[in-house]
């Protein structure tokens, strides 16, 4: 398992995705097709409605998929549903915006729901390598 802490400078020209979430990546599939490369990688991520996850943070060079499943347990009972908006798919160094929402459609970000507004996501993501 990778263990990936994501420390940024706080943005504040953006009014989201300046938080802080927390990557734990547990396997990375590499796939050779023709000249292209790309993989699999499947974890999970700590994170809040709002924040972004770059391509560097998967340990990619793209994002192209994303599936997000919420993780459910004592802290976050209720239902969840994440979703997310892949900015630029397939450009180089690009990101995925992940919006989550609980039960009664109201965003999970910082300062809110449980864990401090931030829930685990289970992933699995197709990137370029």
């Amino acid at each position: 398992m990778v263990e990936v802490i994501i420390t940024r400078a706080v943005d504040h020209t953006a009014a989201m995705g300046s938080g802080n979430p927390l990557v734990h990546i547990y396997s990375l599939e590499r796939h050779v097709h023709g000249s292209g490369v790309f993989g699999t990688v499947y974890g999970e991520m700590l994170i809040a409605s709002g924040e972004r996850i770059w391509a560097h943070e998967l340990k990619a060079n793209s994002i192209e998929v994303l599936v997000l499943t919420p993780e459910i347990d004592v802290n976050n009972g209720l239902g969840y549903m994440a979703q997310k908006f892949i900015y630029r798919k397939g450009e180089y160094n690009n990101y995925a915006s992940i919006d989550i929402y609980d039960d009664a459609s109201v965003a999970q970000t910082s300062g809110t729901g449980p864990v401090d507004g931030s829930i685990w996501l289970d992933f699995v993501a197709k990137v370029d390598l």
